[in-house]
């Protein structure tokens, strides 16, 4: 029966929390997974899984175990290689499955975006002189081997102990959320040139982009991963609950 299974929500992104909120007022039984620990968020209400899955096996293994009938995957829109190893479990298993992803940041006649498919792309193609500032995180600090900057300065979220891979690289510590003004006095005390960013979208991650139009900052835009099409996919948490309703 539906309500004997439990609806799994693939955490990562804020409006993971709307989810589970929204599916325990309709009584079900919720879990979640979450690839690392949150700092800008209150703790999910269900029980949650703290880690990434090695293998697809081991995913689907905790699923079983968890009775899980059905998947909404509201992890980062950069976590693609989650959300497709979520994907490919469900299709074989059988399991309901959708994937949550708010929509992309839009250009306006008063930015300076160039766009990439991977920083691997955008780091070589950086001016000699720029000082970049990136908030592309530390597991993408392997992709900035080539670039061709001169200076690399690397938000940090997170308390980071080992030193930075590169010379060229700076880690700047803080926690979010940054205003606008907050981004223009940074990127004013490092004398930034270049921003590089990964389009994921939403109002609370767009401070830096204003920052950056209004100090007139080329931006190299990552352009997130594409959604396969045969994945069921919806923009919002209300559209997600209405699917969700929608399965019995």
């Amino acid at each position: 029966m539906r309500h004997e299974s439990t609806t799994l929500v693939m955490a990562g992104a804020r409006e993971a929390h709307a989810v589970v909120n929204g599916l325990l007022a309709r009584g079900r039984r919720v879990v979640a997974s979450l690839p690392e620990e949150e700092r800008i968020f209150d703790a999910l209400r269900v029980p949650t899984r703290l880690g990434r899955f090695q293998s697809a096996d081991a995913l689907w293994g905790w699923m079983q175990d968890q009775r899980v009938g059905t998947v909404i995957d509201a992890s980062h829109a950069f976590d693609d290689d989650i959300s497709s190893m979520a994907s490919e479990v469900c299709v074989t298993q059988g399991i309901r499955y959708l994937r949550l992803l708010r929509p992309p940041w839009q250009a306006t006649l008063r930015d300076r975006w160039i766009s990439f498919p991977s920083v691997e792309a955008a780091a070589p193609s950086v001016p000699p002189t720029a000082r970049v500032f990136s908030n592309t995180g530390w597991l993408s600090l392997p992709a900035y081997e080539t670039f061709s900057g001169h200076r690399l300065y690397m938000r940090q979220t997170h308390s980071v102990s080992a030193p930075p891979p590169f010379a060229f690289v700076t880690f700047v510590p803080g926690t979010p959320p940054f205003s606008q003004f907050q981004e223009e006095n940074q990127f004013a005390e490092l004398h930034i040139t270049h921003l590089i960013c990964r389009n994921v979208g939403g109002a609370a991650s767009m401070s830096k982009l204003l920052a950056a139009r209004a100090r007139s900052l080329p931006v190299l835009m990552i352009e997130r991963p594409v959604c396969p099409a045969h994945v069921a996919q919806v923009e919002t948490v209300v559209e997600a609950l209405a699917w969700e309703a929608d399965q019995g």
